[in-house]
């Protein structure tokens, strides 16, 4: 990558970095160009120029949210991986330990969450956007796999919909966390769950 190249893309991060803090802070209304200048430290008319319209400036942000839930799935399968050879069958405790840390590492990045809710909110009249942050996006594929792989792992039933039913779940615990108690423990809650699905 070339010097130009790596300061752009430098930039083009502070600019997503400031707009999700701008966001997270003072709600999706507030981002502006100037704004987001402010915000980052930068000179006035450097955010229009790497997104001339403020749509185009919600798909940085978008595309930096998207690339960091895409690592988490990522890092999730790695776990699993890593923790747990192919061989050892999971048990209900030690799976609902390791998304509960799943759900502990999203929540942690609260300002990340917040923009994600109210974009996927704010985000109707550009479905090619929202979709990036939803059940359509390409995250959705890998944590749709690593769900299964983990049930699996676990002896569990992983129908699609016991997937999207623990994937539902896993989302709203991560929301709880965020929006409305900080101090809440996931693990009993997707230990219930799962216990529960092993019966029906």
């Amino acid at each position: 990558m070339s010097s130009n190249a790596a300061i752009g893309s430098e930039r083009r991060k502070a600019i997503a970095d400031s707009g999700i803090r701008i966001i997270a802070r003072d709600g999706v209304r507030a981002l502006t160009h100037r704004a987001v200048d402010r915000e980052a430290g930068i000179p006035q008319g450097s955010t229009s120029y790497h997104a001339k319209t403020r749509l185009a400036l919600v798909e940085l942000i978008v595309d930096a949210l998207a690339a960091r839930a895409k690592a988490d799935a990522e890092e999730l399968a790695d776990s699993l991986n890593t923790a747990f050879d192919r061989e050892h069958r999971l048990d209900v405790e030690e799976l609902a330990a390791l998304i509960a840390g799943l759900v502990e590492t999203l929540a942690f990045r609260r300002d990340d969450m917040r923009v994600r809710y109210a974009l996927i909110l704010e985000l109707d009249d550009a479905p090619h956007l929202r979709a990036k942050l939803t059940a359509e996006s390409e995250v959705h594929v890998i944590t749709q796999q690593v769900t299964a792989s983990a049930l699996t792992r676990a002896g569990l039933p992983n129908s699609d919909g016991r997937v999207e039913e623990l994937i539902a779940l896993t989302d709203s615990l991560v929301f709880h966390r965020t929006a409305i108690n900080e101090t809440a423990s996931p693990r009993t809650i997707l230990a219930a769950y799962l216990r529960g699905t092993a019966f029906t």
